[in-house]
């Protein structure tokens, strides 16, 4: 058999192109070309791998662009007056497989977040602002700012409320973080994402999208919420406060739980919302920014085995200030007597450190044990209560943006800024 002359050289990544074999048609976007093959994807969002000795023509029906350029171009959709402004960060959500490196990455046009989610289209108008384009795991203090910057902007330009997608493994960082620095709040700002790519058959971002419009625009809250699944299913979603929500699977569409608080709500598909805590955060009149951030605080996750070498570390490097994620109530491992040595330098350099417990739930409790009253000693060392380690991260560093006297650090990390901390918790709080 005699191979055909296929001619693929005008072909480019992204192409839409139209191959014809036979009497079949394939629509789909040229991948790349391998051999005597070329993949190309589907709208189902899934590839197929043909052979050029049975492909009969192939037509190009429109070119692809350069994404970057053409979001450069396009970095803000805009509408006057909107009713939602969505602030797109990257992550998932914003992401495609990229054949060129194998790998998923942040890179789709504002257009696309109304083709994954149409019945985005019904729920007013929609401004789009592509403010950055990174995985969350690449998040910086500095980014959180960004972030809290154009929804104050955009609060004050009229938006009735404000959804900010990005990527879910730091999520909760960000959305602890806009809680202090957007407060009080007028409206919902609503973090989503996605688990899953959205070229993915089995994305979640859609109704993710969707029923965060939902949160924005009816939720009578005025505080940082993340929406994302409850369950495996497309019923319904949780909103969840913030600086009480921790990711706390991999994959699992419901991978957002609340932390020592119920959800605030339910946001189902047909946009209906049921409020289920009585905790919810009003709204204010007037939404405040305060953009004041100091990022020279590290984290350390207490051990066994654990010596005061690595707070020595820290204390010597000239850290503005320490979380620990200590074990229990926030016990360290005293029978290592550096520990000690190592809080008595950081207490003589005035360095704050902050004590919240690895079990995720439950609260920190200085007075149970002998240790933790010896650790709680040092006038340095501040329990932070049920305050998850991740929201005590982001405020120690918004303490220090705005003080640098410790007493008024221990003061800012032992009020209760923003639902941030709770006296009591119930029951039927634990692992919903």
């Amino acid at each position: 058999m005699i191979a055909k002359k296929i001619e693929t050289k005008n072909l480019s990544f992204g192409d839409l192109i139209e191959i014809k074999i036979e009497n079949e048609k394939f629509n789909g976007e040229f991948i790349k070309e391998e051999e005597n093959l070329i993949i190309i994807k589907l709208k189902s969002g899934y590839d197929i791998t043909l052979s050029k000795e049975t492909i009969d023509s192939i037509s190009i029906l429109d070119k692809s662009i350069n994404l970057e350029e053409k979001e450069e171009k396009e970095s803000k959709l805009k509408i006057e007056n909107p009713d939602i402004t969505m602030i797109t960060t990257g992550g998932t959500i914003s992401s495609k497989i990229d054949y060129k490196t194998g790998g998923v990455s942040p890179s789709v046009d504002s257009n696309y977040y109304f083709q994954i989610s149409p019945d985005l289209q019904k729920q007013g108008k929609i401004a789009v602002v592509n403010l950055m384009r990174k995985l969350s795991e690449n998040m910086l203090p500095s980014d959180w700012i960004k972030i809290a910057k154009e929804a104050y902007s955009d609060i004050k330009n009229g938006s009735k409320g404000i959804i900010v997608t990005s990527g879910t493994d730091t999520m909760h960082f960000a959305s602890a973080a806009l809680s202090f620095l957007l407060n009080p709040l007028s409206v919902p700002v609503v973090f989503t994402g996605s688990q899953r790519s959205t070229d993915r058959g089995s994305t979640d971002a859609g109704t993710n999208l969707l029923l965060s419009a939902f949160a924005a625009k009816n939720f009578s809250g005025g505080e940082s919420v993340i929406c994302m699944h409850a369950n495996l299913n497309d019923e319904y979603n949780y909103i969840l406060r913030g600086n009480k929500a921790r990711k706390m699977n991999t994959e699992r569409r419901d991978a957002f739980r609340p932390i020592n608080i119920k959800p605030l709500a339910k946001v189902y598909t047909d946009g209906k919302i049921r409020e289920i805590s009585p905790e919810i955060i009003s709204k204010k009149e007037n939404t405040k920014l305060n953009e004041k951030i100091d990022d020279k605080v590290k984290l350390i996750y207490s051990y066994p085995s654990m010596g005061g070498d690595i707070i020595d570390y820290y204390t010597y490097s000239k850290v503005h200030g320490i979380v620990i994620a200590a074990t229990g109530f926030g016990n360290l491992p005293l029978e290592d007597k550096t520990i000690i040595n190592a809080l008595k330098k950081a207490e003589k350099q005035q360095i704050p450190i902050v004590i919240t417990s690895q079990t995720i739930y439950g609260s920190t409790n200085k007075f149970v044990y002998s240790t933790l009253r010896e650790i709680s000693r040092f006038d340095n060392v501040i329990y932070v209560g049920d305050m998850t380690t991740e929201t005590a991260f982001v405020k120690l560093m918004f303490a220090l943006g705005n003080s640098k006297k410790l007493e008024e650090i221990k003061k800012i990390m032992s009020t209760n800024l923003a639902g941030e901390t709770k006296e009591r918790r119930e029951i039927d709080e634990f692992l919903i």
